[in-house]
């Protein structure tokens, strides 16, 4: 299989994400920053709080285009970016100029289709053109499980996202001089890794990530001869899948490194019996397990059955990837799916037993 590395590509997508920073550490969730402190390499982190303070002037703005949670997966740019893929592009202003050249009602046209069919690619194909209105639109916002602030706003982007993309790209010129300051620092190790990657990933493709993962990560890649590989130095320690019909993976710059750092603390067996305890210390995290060990795989599912927001279910998930709990698997022809690593609790409940010499 291919994997055809784009640098500007790469570059492109993280200019556009580059203010969600502001929301990158949770300073109301101690234990996770103390999650992330073991993870995450201390000179990066330095570089997101002062980042952090010196978005502090625009925080408005940003809360308005970018969802507080960083698990969200549905505010202004992602619906922009599905609307209308930059992909292609090789400089981001060439790709924010054609956007600000498309006509108001073509825009909004493709934003709301985009929105109410942001969930389902099938739906996306097949979607009656009667139904991209603004009420259908208002419909499925407010059906959302997101708090009332980021419902309003969503509404107001619904009624001119012309004009929301004006002031959207206004937010990112203030701020770039910073992005460009910090990116041509990661320039080159970007490029060097998405070279290094897109080669190895090339040879026995589902087989070495999963080995790169330590089993985290099962994907079938079968049916794409070509996979679009993207590097983030922005959001360094992530790892997301692209469902949009073609195969296209956004690998943060430093998840190597991670997959590694896991891998040893869970190679400590008291260390992991923790970490496992600690993720399913948690009424809507248990719940949210129970219902992937019944065949529930889809997180929009999941947080309609539980109430809650699909980011939240996204950062649940999260720490059962982290803890090995579940891994993330994609089987030929279907969507990402999550399971539970039923070998791994089974260790965990037996040293569990011994620990507390359980009478036999």
């Amino acid at each position: 299989m291919k994997f055809e590395f784009n640098k500007d590509a790469s570059r492109i997508l993280d200019y556009l994400i580059y203010p969600r920073l502001y929301y990158f550490i949770d300073k109301d969730d101690k234990e996770n920053e103390e999650n992330f402190q073991s993870l995450i390499r201390e000179d990066f982190m330095e570089y997101v709080e002062e980042t952090m303070k010196a978005f502090i002037p625009y925080n408005d703005i940003i809360e308005r285009y970018y969802q507080k949670d960083i698990y969200a997966n549905i505010d202004f740019i992602q619906i922009v970016i599905k609307a209308f893929p930059p992909y292609e592009y090789k400089d981001e202003h060439l790709y924010i100029n054609d956007l600000l050249k498309v006509n108001d009602e073509e825009f909004r046209k493709k934003f709301i289709k985009t929105l109410i069919t942001i969930d389902d690619e099938d739906k996306n194909q097949d979607i009656d053109e009667s139904l991209i209105d603004e009420a259908h639109a208002i419909k499925y916002i407010n059906d959302l499980k997101i708090d009332a602030s980021n419902k309003w706003n969503m509404l107001m982007m619904v009624q001119d996202p012309k004009k929301c993309l004006n002031e959207f790209v206004d937010l990112l010129k203030h701020i770039e001089p910073r992005f460009y300051d910090y990116y041509k620092t990661q320039a080159d190790e970007v490029i060097i890794v998405g070279n290094k990657l897109s080669a190895k990933l090339a040879v026995n493709t589902s087989e070495t990530l999963r080995k790169m993962s330590y089993n985290a990560v099962n994907y079938d890649f079968t049916g794409n001869d070509i996979c679009h590989f993207y590097v983030s130095a922005i959001f360094p320690y992530t790892l997301r899948f692209i469902e949009n019909g073609d195969c296209r993976i956004v690998w943060g710059l430093e998840m190597e490194y991670s997959f590694e750092k896991l891998h040893e603390m869970n190679e400590d067996k008291m260390i992991q019996r923790v970490k496992v305890f600690k993720a399913l210390g948690d009424k809507t995290r248990y719940d949210t397990i129970r219902l992937i060990a019944s065949g529930v795989s889809s997180i929009k599912d999941i947080a309609n059955k539980l109430d809650v927001s699909s980011a939240t279910i996204s950062y649940h998930i999260n720490e059962f990837l982290t803890s090995s709990i579940i891994s993330l698997n994609r089987k030929k022809d279907k969507k990402s799916i999550y399971d539970v690593d039923y070998q791994k609790l089974e260790d965990v409940l037996t040293e569990l037993r011994n620990d507390l010499k359980f009478p036999k």
